[in-house]
């Protein structure tokens, strides 16, 4: 669920390795004739949109380093890399390997010894001085950095359809009473308002990002880091008021029907948004990835901004590579990782992922969307980790069943963040 929540892939992937030679051709992995050595990459990302990202910076690799070939092990999904990655790091068969940043203290303490420190490549890539320092903690441990962040997800962002909005005279709402008024004005219109599916961690995202529009990016941050608390009078108010606009929003502004259908995901909300069948998304921007494989155009098909009444809140994720400590090709390895940090590794990938660079001189490098998102990186009131709370979860997933708002209003008073 957490990985779902970062945009990572959950279908499944090709049964045998991909290797990718500086013409395009595709063929087995490994090491072939003459002692010819292969970049061997270890990743999940094979669903449209994430796979485009990674091919755009192993081409950007392969530009850098002519007539290097790439083998792409992909045999694995976001529900089992884990246990792939986790068998074989230690004897690692791969040079470099994807994993959450949010993982890496547990992945570090199953394999104390498996990941390269990169203090090295960090100087020469020159990520102490452009490197958004925030960012840089994630992947720091002890004073060495163990892996280089590939993007930053914004998980609490506002998508929407910029020609329904100019069709009907709308501007992007920035506050929670203007999403209802916009809301109402677009269901007038005869356009289903909102897409969302069902799945607890999405409904999570629409949820949180209401409950920080009513709350403001401060007070919302205070009261995930438990500096105000749930028993408090104000905040049960404001959560009180989330809950009402949240069962507003899933009853009366989404398409209740379709959104609750077995098959219907975050992907099939993103294709109603570029179909023009719903107005507004509220999710992760790996979905701006996604509309740009399905052929938009960022700042003018659709918009990416904060949520309305946070837009200085800026809820991030990160993926990262590390060379493994054990890694048959560690020079290649090296290679690769210093083009994942380079400003062309950095803007190509992140064109088509959907996430804002770790890099702070690439600005004017980035679509429109993208510059904002950086400027929303760099200048956040609020800058604050992905977060999921079990309990909470559970709470959501029931209330979309009962409604209960009594009953949802006091899973957050008996249940700390």
């Amino acid at each position: 669920m957490l990985l779902g929540a970062l945009g990572c892939s959950s279908e499944a992937s090709t049964d045998k390795p991909t290797d990718t030679g500086a013409g395009g051709e595709t063929g087995a992995g490994g090491d072939s004739g003459a002692g010819e050595q292969i970049l061997q990459v270890f990743s999940w990302w094979v669903a449209p949109g994430e796979a485009e990202a990674l091919r755009a910076l192993e081409d950007t690799y392969q530009d850098v380093h002519k007539g290097a070939r790439v083998s792409q092990y992909s045999n694995t999904s976001a529900a089992t890399w884990q246990e792939v990655l986790g068998e074989r790091v230690d004897a690692s068969p791969w040079d470099v390997c994807q994993l959450s940043a949010s993982d890496l203290d547990k992945f570090r303490a199953d394999h104390p010894n498996a990941l390269e420190p990169l203090d090295d490549l960090y100087a020469e890539a020159g990520l102490d001085d452009t490197m958004i320092p925030e960012i840089k903690d994630v992947v720091t441990r002890d004073g060495h950095p163990y892996g280089v962040v590939t993007g930053v997800h914004r998980n609490n962002a506002f998508i929407y359809n910029q020609q329904i909005f100019d069709d009907n005279g709308l501007e992007p709402p920035t506050t929670i009473a203007e999403l209802l008024e916009v809301s109402a004005a677009l269901k007038e219109a005869g356009i289903t308002p909102v897409a969302t599916d069902f799945d607890t961690w999405v409904l999570r995202i629409l949820f949180d990002e209401i409950l920080a529009g009513t709350m403001t990016a401060e007070g919302f941050d205070d009261f995930i880091k438990g500096k105000a608390l749930a028993s408090d009078p104000d905040v049960q108010a404001e959560i009180a008021s989330a809950i009402d606009t949240f069962d507003t929003i899933i009853t009366e502004y989404v398409d209740v029907e379709k959104s609750t259908a077995m098959d219907y995901e975050w992907s099939s909300a993103a294709q109603d948004l570029y179909d023009g069948n719903a107005a507004m998304l509220f999710h992760g921007d790996w979905a701006k990835g996604y509309l740009v494989h399905l052929g938009w155009t960022p700042g003018v098909d659709f918009g990416v901004l904060g949520p309305p009444g946070a837009s200085d809140l800026f809820v991030y994720g990160a993926d990262m590579f590390f060379l493994p400590s054990t890694a048959p090709h560690p020079q290649l390895g090296k290679d690769f990782l210093a083009v994942v940090a380079s400003q062309a590794g950095q803007v190509a990938f992140n064109g088509y992922k959907g996430a804002t660079p770790m890099r702070t001189d690439v600005r004017d490098d980035l679509d429109e969307p993208g510059k904002l998102s950086l400027d929303g990186l760099m200048g956040a009131k609020v800058l604050m980790p992905g977060h999921a709370n079990d309990g909470w979860d559970k709470g959501i997933e029931a209330f979309v069943k009962d409604h209960d708002k009594e009953a949802l209003l006091q899973v957050y008073i008996d249940t700390p963040p």
